[in-house]
């Protein structure tokens, strides 16, 4: 990507991370808190959600003030309305990406949750990483990173939700 089209796609996620943030924000403080049951109100079902929304608030905030500051505006303004060739090309890596994600939310609860998160992982990196056009040879490190880091993911999340949350994964 250009730095003119990463800068417009830095102000279009910050406009709607923002945008969801605040809604995520807005109704975790709806969910009912546990201080009616004498209870700590720090252990409500929204805490989480509610501190999650806010650093996603915070950092897509900063994202945006990013983005004006090198000439979002300028950018959206020299645009003859036409996509560049890397702009049509970002639509075959969010098609990857939405089918990737597809197939996992179709297959889970069909497949056993860590091997699943692995393989989803391994091929989310393979795809964005790994380069069809050049030698083999060459690349090497990126199956083997992609494997390293899909196995990391795949244990601690299923060890922290099952062990920690207590939180059977499908």
């Amino acid at each position: 990507m250009t730095e003119r089209t990463m800068t417009k796609a830095d102000f279009i996620t910050a406009m709607f991370l923002i945008v969801f943030s605040a809604a995520v924000i807005f109704l975790s403080l709806g969910m009912p808190t546990m201080a009616d049951r004498n209870a700590s109100p720090y252990s409500g079902p929204g805490l989480v959600p509610a501190f999650i929304g806010g650093m996603i608030f915070l950092l897509s905030s900063a994202m945006l003030v990013r983005s004006l500051r090198r000439g979002v505006r300028r950018s959206f303004s020299e645009d003859k309305g036409k996509p560049s060739e890397e702009d049509s090309s970002s639509w075959g890596r969010i098609a990857r990406t939405l089918a990737l994600c597809v197939l996992y939310v179709a297959l889970l609860g069909k497949v056993w949750f860590p091997l699943l998160t692995f393989l989803f992982v391994f091929l989310f990196i393979l795809t964005f990483e790994y380069d069809l056009k050049a030698p083999p040879g060459r690349q090497w490190k990126i199956p083997l990173a992609a494997a390293i880091l899909a196995l990391a993911t795949s244990a601690s999340v299923f060890l922290v939700f099952q062990y920690l949350f207590l939180v059977n994964l499908p």
